[in-house]
């Protein structure tokens, strides 16, 4: 479970930005929060161009830097894009700190790197209310250890100047850093619709969850009003389908020509969906199917969404989205919203951290003013801030979506007149 995110000199963000999970004493829907202390949902607004997705971005970074690190060779870029507008730029440091909750132990990592190197590192672990320091790296080359001093110098050694020393120890097994690796790779999960979605679908089918998604999604479908009575899903290897020889040009030009590559793509799976529909002609029952391609936008989308939604809730998994109103209706949005405050349906604390243009959302009746969170770029220094509802101490009765259109928060386009 994150508790707090913060990055400085990322993208658009060129000053720190300090977003965390922490409830405030607000008693307005405290039966939606985890232990009375942090929030389940934090939805971002802004204008186009004011940062949403940069934040988005700064969580991926992290994530893809834990996870490819140990395959970076020893001279080679490690891909954080600075804030571009000042001088020097490349050689500022960009910094990212997380604190997050794993297996009800508290812990904070933290590190500060430029595109050729690390330059600052550290995870601590809080056994009690103080933190215990597992490893910390400053100015690039200097360790300092407390614990396990010997192991540890043995993996410093491993560890280029372009590498995460938490990735590099994990790999090589070391006790404290591995599960914290495993935990932060499967536990933060940035999304954008039309990817993933396949990939979720193989692992539920090849652990055997299939039908037990399936009553999820036929639930999750109709209770979105989605009218679908039942589907079926045909899976077939990607060489089995019917290729034209542009497709086979792509396929040979993202493998780069390699066979191994090549027979890897061929094989992966190709899920072919077929839905169908329950239609009312007089006192007679019929019934379609449709394949999933004639489908509306909206019931792909929806569709597209719901093996993620499965894993994310089975897992407890910290979901970023980015666009989550994305060809959706905003009742089928705010219905996304409501399962992930929802207890009883959210039973394993999963969070949906993601961004939107839906002012329907902008509701205290659906959620609690330490929820909503807004950008806004400077466009004199060309700066993102990011800052919540909180600051401005709205009333409880306030109708914050009309506030938030005139402009009362920020964070809405300026339009000029022609």
């Amino acid at each position: 479970m994150l508790i707090y995110f913060g990055f400085k000199n990322f993208m658009s963000f060129g000053d720190e930005c300090r977003f965390d999970m922490i409830a405030n004493s607000d008693k307005q829907h405290r039966e939606s929060l985890i232990d009375d202390k942090y929030s389940r949902v934090r939805l971002i607004y802004g204008a186009n161009a004011s940062g949403k997705t940069s934040f988005i971005r700064a969580i991926s970074f992290v994530r893809w830097f834990i996870f490819n690190s140990n395959q970076l060779l020893e001279n080679m870029p490690i891909p954080v894009v600075p804030f571009k507008f000042r001088r020097d730029a490349k050689n500022i440091p960009s910094e990212f700190s997380l604190t997050f909750i794993m297996h009800e132990k508290k812990y904070h990592y933290e590190f500060s790197c430029t595109q050729d190197r690390v330059i600052y590192e550290k995870l601590d672990v809080y056994n009690t209310s103080k933190p215990t320091n597992i490893f910390e790296r400053m100015n690039t080359d200097t360790y300092e250890f407390k614990r396990d001093v010997r192991m540890l110098r043995d993996i410093e050694s491993k560890t280029t100047r372009n590498k995460l020393f938490l990735a590099t120890s994990a790999n090589w097994n070391y006790p404290l850093t591995k599960p914290v690796v495993e935990f932060l790779l499967n536990t933060l999960l940035p999304y954008s619709f039309n990817e993933q979605w396949q990939a979720h679908l193989a692992k539920i089918k090849a652990d055997g969850h299939f039908e037990d998604y399936k009553k999820f999604c036929l639930k999750f479908f109709n209770n979105a009003d989605l009218s679908i009575d039942d589907f079926a899903i045909e899976e077939k290897k990607f060489k089995e389908m019917q290729k034209d020889p542009v497709l086979n040009s792509i396929v040979s030009l993202i493998a780069q020509g390699k066979e191994e590559a090549i027979e890897q793509i061929e094989n992966s799976p190709v899920y072919n969906i077929n839905i169908r529909h329950a239609v009312m002609y007089g006192d007679a029952e019929e019934k379609y199917i449709l394949n999933l391609q004639e489908e509306s936008l909206g019931t792909i989308q929806m569709f597209q969404l719901s093996p993620i939604l499965y894993h994310v809730f089975q897992k407890g998994i910290t979901f970023f989205v980015d666009e989550i109103d994305r060809s959706l209706h905003p009742i089928l949005v705010r219905y996304i919203v409501s399962l992930f405050l929802d207890p009883e349906i959210n039973a394993n604390n999963a969070q949906l951290i993601a961004n939107t243009h839906d002012t329907n959302l902008l509701d205290l009746e659906l959620l609690r003013r330490d929820e909503i969170w807004f950008t806004e770029r400077d466009f004199k220094s060309g700066k993102t801030i990011m800052y919540p509802l909180t600051d401005f101490s709205p009333r409880k009765n306030e109708n914050i979506e009309k506030a938030y259109i005139l402009g009362r928060f920020g964070a809405v386009p300026f339009i000029r007149e022609v």
